[in-house]
């Protein structure tokens, strides 16, 4: 039954508690009046009956004295209008009847009574009332009386009925009140409960729009339930945002994780790897089943950090940080194979729900620091690059101007009155030398800026080796004679016949033998300088220069093949020239096909060595002999040479060289009185054409020549020795080129060598 009356509707519930109480109230009410009705009536009937046995009383007080029961009869008849009266009893102070009267049956005699009461009878059908009779306060009898109680039944039925009926009407309004409860109070708790059983079942917070409910309680719980729907709304709109911002984000982290260059590995509190992505798969080297559960420092961590990391992983489980987490940090890690390598990783703990842990990022910055350390080295290089050529300008500057003043000094002697005759071989001998030191710094200058352009070509061809080592020898040991060095210069050669051959550029060969003899030269003071060669191998020779002077640490060997190296030595004054002698030395032995080093003590003496290939079939010497140097008196009679200079001076030199050869000479000013003048005499043999020309320059007019006269020699006299130049004049039709300065034996030769035979 409880359970019953719990799963009824609230709307029955509702009618039922006011059903029952209303009933309950009205059956309490109706009892309680019924009980006072009762009481009433009875007492009403109780004073009525009293009342009139009393009257009946006093109407036969005056009879009493006569006792006439007769008279007393007749008074009685006169009561039997009184429908409740049943009996009537007179008695006298003996208890003898005097007169009655019966409307129905009679009844015993009752006892006289000295007192008035009423009372019902057991059965409470009638009411008895005794009265005294009483004659100027004299007791003189008694009236006994019985009354029916029929309108008392009547009055309670009736009463009755109209309790009855008030009761349905209460009922009746009870049920109307309540239909009204429920639609003002029951209905919205309805509603309000549906829509509730709508959004648990379809999941929906959306709150569809309940009719107004009023501002008693029950409007103000639906206004209340609808704000609180309006919020769990906006919350799940908000919960749902954030999980579609986390699974955005999610979906966002998998695709890095997946993609990223940068290892990612996840951590947890122990911090035991739980996420390994591809990047730390290629970076370190385990499989992500590998990774997954080893301790973090097994991964990336080298053994020998350890224990420090054991150390802060310690306060990394009691605090949430350590030094791994405050910054990101350089390190070196170790791969699987157990490689290092240098790593750039940060730590990113956190903390949430149940779960804490931490993710960390490893970058491989393996090639970064090859970089770094790289352009440390570079920049290291480049300052001490700056501050050799900073030390080189300020050599250079001495080693220009010492010549210069040499030159200019005893030029200007010369012109003095007297001073040409006196001195003129003195002079003249400083000024050629001094000329010549000129000409090999700016041929040094040239040939480093070559070798930084890689612009630097040899021109290897077949030649008489040894005649090249005497002619060395015999310069060399005259140097050393004029500047009285007290030391001995010796030559060693592995064959002493002059026809042994070897394939190379004798201009550059040369130019290796003079820099290394002329380097030992500079620091050695006392001993002896020995240069040669050797065979090493049945295609190869070993040439070395050795000396008895200064000598070099170990830790310098290197630095000496360095461009200008000789900043780094200690201020000497033997320190002369530019420092770049054998930077070039090195560079020509490897263009020649060898390779240079050295051997050192210090204190002991330098041994340089250089390799060049060897082919023992070589037997032929090149055409125009084994050096430039050779008979300069070479009479060229008969032979026209055109001159084609703009230069006064170029062309004075030119005329005083070519005096001696006996050969017509013709001059031109610009290129196109060459052309003119090749025209004009046809019997040109040969055209000593300058490139740097006004009006028209060499290459042109080399061209316009070629025109017309495809056999005459062109030779060009070109001040430009970049590399290309001699392969530009060949285009333009020359047959040959010469640079300037131009050596009056190397312009002999060439003149003879391309005369000899026309």
């Amino acid at each position: 039954m409880r359970k019953f009356f719990a799963n009824l509707p609230i709307k029955y519930k509702l009618i039922a508690a006011m059903l029952a109480v209303v009933i309950t109230a009205e059956i309490i009410t109706a009892m309680s009046f019924q009980s006072a009705n009762d009481k009433y009536v009875n007492e009403y009937v109780k004073e009525s009956s009293s009342q009139i046995a009393k009257m009946i009383a006093d109407l036969n007080t005056s009879m009493v004295d006569f006792i006439n029961p007769q008279d007393i009869q007749k008074t009685l008849e006169k009561i039997k209008s009184f429908d409740e009266l049943e009996n009537v009893h007179i008695y006298d102070l003996k208890g003898n009847i005097l007169a009655s009267y019966d409307r129905s049956s009679s009844i015993a005699a009752q006892p006289v009574g000295k007192e008035s009461s009423v009372s019902f009878t057991e059965d409470g059908k009638y009411i008895i009332a005794i009265e005294p009779i009483q004659f100027k306060n004299i007791m003189c009898g008694t009236v006994y009386a019985r009354f029916n109680t029929k309108s008392i039944q009547i009055m309670k039925h009736e009463y009755f009925i109209s309790t009855l009926t008030k009761l349905v009407l209460t009922l009746v309004v009870v049920i109307v009140v309540v239909l009204l409860l429920n639609k003002l109070l029951v209905k919205p708790i309805t509603e309000l409960s549906d829509t509730m059983e709508h959004i648990i079942k379809s999941g929906d917070y959306s709150m569809p729009q309940l009719k107004d409910t009023g501002k008693d309680e029950v409007g103000v719980l639906c206004q209340h339930f609808c704000s609180m729907m309006d919020t769990i709304k906006e919350r799940e709109d908000e919960r749902d945002a954030a999980q579609k911002k986390e699974q955005d984000a999610n979906e966002i982290f998998s695709k890095v994780n997946k993609s990223s260059f940068d290892a990612i590995i996840g951590l947890d509190s122990d911090l035991r790897v739980i996420t390994f992505n591809p990047a730390a798969e290629r970076i370190i080297g385990y499989t992500q089943n590998e990774a997954i559960g080893m301790p973090f420092q097994s991964v990336v961590v080298p053994k020998e950090q350890w224990e420090f990391f054991e150390v802060e992983i310690a306060k990394f489980r009691q605090t949430g940080n350590c030094k791994f987490t405050e910054r990101t940090f350089e390190a070196v890690a170790t791969r699987k194979n157990g490689e290092p390598f240098d790593a750039e990783i940060s730590v990113i703990p956190y903390r949430g729900n149940d779960k804490s842990g931490s993710v960390v990022t490893i970058k491989d910055i393996s090639k970064r620091k090859q970089y770094e350390r790289e352009l440390v080295e570079a920049r290291r290089r480049a300052e001490e690059s700056d501050k050799l050529k900073s030390a080189f300008l300020a050599n250079m500057s001495h080693e220009i101007r010492t010549p210069m003043n040499s030159i200019i000094g005893f030029s200007e002697l010369l012109t003095k009155p007297g001073s040409f005759d006196k001195n003129k071989e003195k002079y003249l001998s400083f000024i050629i030398n001094s000329g010549k030191s000129l000409l090999n710094l700016i041929n040094d200058i040239i040939d480093i800026s070559k070798i930084e352009a890689g612009q630097l070509k040899v021109k290897p061809r077949i030649v008489q080796l040894n005649p090249i080592m005497n002619e060395i020898y015999i310069s060399q040991y005259q140097i050393n004679d004029m500047k009285n060095k007290p030391f001995e210069l010796k030559m060693q050669k592995a064959v002493e016949t002059d026809d042994f051959n070897i394939n190379t550029d004798p201009f550059r060969f040369k130019q290796i033998l003079n820099n290394l003899i002329g380097n030992a030269m500079k620091f050695t003071k006392q001993g002896f300088i020995e240069f040669g060669y050797k065979f090493s191998g049945p295609d190869k020779l070993l040439f070395y220069v050795k000396d008895t002077g200064v000598g070099m640490p170990k830790d310098k060997l290197d630095v000496i093949f360095k461009r200008f190296g000789q900043i780094e030595q200690k201020d000497d004054k033997n320190q002369t020239g530019t420092g770049l002698g054998l930077t070039i030395s090195k560079k020509l032995a490897e263009l020649l096909g060898g390779e240079m080093w050295v051997e050192s003590e210090e204190g002991v003496g330098s041994t340089f060595f250089f390799t060049m290939p060897y082919d023992p079939e070589l037997n032929t010497a090149d055409e125009y002999g084994a050096s430039s140097d050779g008979n300069s008196e070479a009479s060229l009679e008969g032979k026209v040479i055109l001159v084609a200079e703009d230069e006064d001076m170029n062309v004075a030199y030119m005329q005083e060289v070519l005096a001696e050869t006996k050969a017509t000479i013709l001059w031109a000013r610009n290129g196109q009185e060459a052309v003119d003048a090749m025209k004009a005499h046809p019997e040109i043999d040969l055209v000593l054409m300058d490139i740097k020309m006004p009006v028209m320059n060499g290459y042109d007019a080399t061209a316009k020549i070629r025109e017309f006269n495809k056999d005459v020699i062109i030779i060009a006299q070109t001040a430009y020795a970049l590399t290309g130049e001699k392969e530009k004049t060949i285009a333009a039709g020359c047959n040959y080129y010469i640079t300037k300065p131009i050596e009056i034996n190397v312009l002999l030769n060439t003149l003879k060598g391309f005369l000899k035979n026309k």
